[in-house]
């Protein structure tokens, strides 16, 4: 039987976070000395960690987020990597060449070795055509070992408007994909908040 990898950072008050965001927090606010058990309050943005990026990051209208959407069979693609941007046509073919072309899409990009850097924000980026490559076979999630998904020479998150705008649900900053075949199972549920722009998630999976 396979096992399950966890495709999840961990999550420290000490991990460099996102530039500008706010950083993680957490607070001892019970002790077992003088309370009787333990209690930890967090502060913490949906976007830190590994996490799924929602529609309503980028949009007004709320949205229902059903946790079947992010789970089930899955492709893992290595695409050429060309001047820091990912080559389309490169990740077309391996995907055509798939025996199982599955409608969850993982990029192995082996940038999670730089996580908790400074080099980790200076990210791979990919082509305005992706977008309809994604839309034509139908995929649904796309995710990666980035910390955001942006164009080349992107200012305006249009990456991410385009594919969340087409019902395309975003997953950030994946690890150990390099631990993956081209055909694994992947669960990767957000938590049930309401109101929030994202989750995070533990993203597992395991090779088929």
């Amino acid at each position: 039987m396979n096992e399950w990898i966890d495709l999840s950072v961990r999550v420290k008050k000490n991990n460099l976070n996102f530039p500008d965001d706010p950083p993680l927090e957490i607070a001892k606010v019970k002790s077992l000395t003088e309370d009787g058990f333990n209690l930890h309050q967090l502060s913490i943005n949906m976007h830190v960690g590994t996490h799924i990026d929602f529609k309503s990051h980028m949009s007004a209208k709320e949205e229902t987020v059903e946790f079947e959407q992010f789970m089930g069979k899955a492709n893992v693609i290595r695409p050429i990597i060309v001047n820091g941007v990912v080559s389309t046509d490169d990740l077309i073919e391996k995907y055509r060449n798939l025996t199982y072309q599955e409608r969850i899409v993982l990029l192995d990009l082996k940038h999670a070795d730089k996580f908790n850097t400074k080099a980790y924000y200076d990210y791979i980026t990919f082509e305005p055509k992706i977008h309809s490559f994604l839309t034509e076979n139908n995929i649904y999630l796309l995710g990666s070992d980035l910390p955001t998904f942006a164009y080349f020479k992107e200012n305006d998150y249009r990456m991410h408007k385009e594919l969340l705008k087409s019902g395309i649900y975003l997953l950030e900053n994946l690890t150990n994909l390099t631990k993956l075949s081209s055909h694994i199972y992947l669960l990767a549920l957000p938590l049930n908040i309401e109101g929030v722009d994202g989750s995070l998630v533990r993203a597992i999976a395991k090779n088929l």
